[in-house]
């Protein structure tokens, strides 16, 4: 079975799930998936007895469907965090340069403007936002500010190169951010999938646990493969530390 088929196949029913019908998964994806591959082979050694109570036969199947399409809509999601991460670590590691070229620019364009009152009421509009969207637009005026006026520029020596710097480094960043920003967006969709995928797969699993219980439930060892092993552990690893505090 090729999950990212599967998913696709499912994602109607996946975004037919209302918001708020949305159920959380208190587990990790990873973990829950590999426990209903789990369930779905302890099922199938189990169908006969488990239909003899009424199960419906197409649960093994749909519940085999919905695992490998949660398991490709977690996939997606991860890739895309991995990716708006690079574009976080990226914009961490050139923004220092933007806002040292700003405040530079800044500083020698107030200097080389002190007696013009128009120009100096441009430039401290300029310097009016404080996101890293209001940074990129500033370093882009900056520059066309002090292309504008030449002559107020070289009466510092100042080095209009930076100008051009500026004008670069805008449409680098501006970029950059706008990745940063855009997987963010992209990662709510699709964790919004991959989480409507899991509410799908979570009524089918409680629903073959549920027979699973009553079936073998005379059987201690048997009825074990009808529960989930992480939340056993977890119990189990809560009551030890609880022991452990009270000694």
């Amino acid at each position: 079975m090729i999950e990212k088929e599967v998913l696709q196949e499912m994602l109607p029913e996946i975004n037919s799930v209302k918001k708020e019908d949305v159920k959380p998964c208190n587990i990790p994806v990873s973990v829950y998936v590999q426990e209903a591959g789990n369930l779905h082979e302890r099922m199938s050694l189990d169908s006969a007895r488990l239909q003899a109570l009424g199960m419906d036969p197409a649960l093994q199947t749909r519940l085999d469907k919905l695992r490998a399409a949660l398991f490709a809509a977690e996939v997606d999601w991860q890739e895309q965090q991995s990716e708006r991460q690079k574009a976080l670590e990226l914009w961490k590691e050139k923004s220092p340069a933007l806002y040292d070229l700003r405040k530079d620019i800044i500083e020698h364009l107030a200097f080389a403007f002190r007696k013009d009152e128009r120009l100096m009421e441009q430039l401290a509009a300029i310097e009016e936002g404080n996101s890293h969207a209001d940074a990129i637009e500033d370093l882009a005026r900056l520059a066309v500010l002090g292309v504008q006026n030449p002559e107020l520029v070289q009466a510092i020596n100042y080095d209009a190169t930076k100008f051009d710097t500026a004008n670069t480094m805008v449409s680098e960043m501006s970029g950059v951010l706008s990745a940063a920003n855009g997987y963010l967006y992209r990662d709510d969709e699709r964790k919004l999938i991959r989480d409507k995928a899991y509410t799908l797969l979570k009524e089918v699993v409680d629903e073959v646990r549920d027979y699973g219980r009553f079936a073998f439930r005379n059987d201690p060892e048997h009825v074990k493969g009808y529960s989930s092993k992480y939340a056993r552990d977890q119990a189990k690893a809560y009551r030890r530390s609880l022991k452990e505090k009270q000694e």
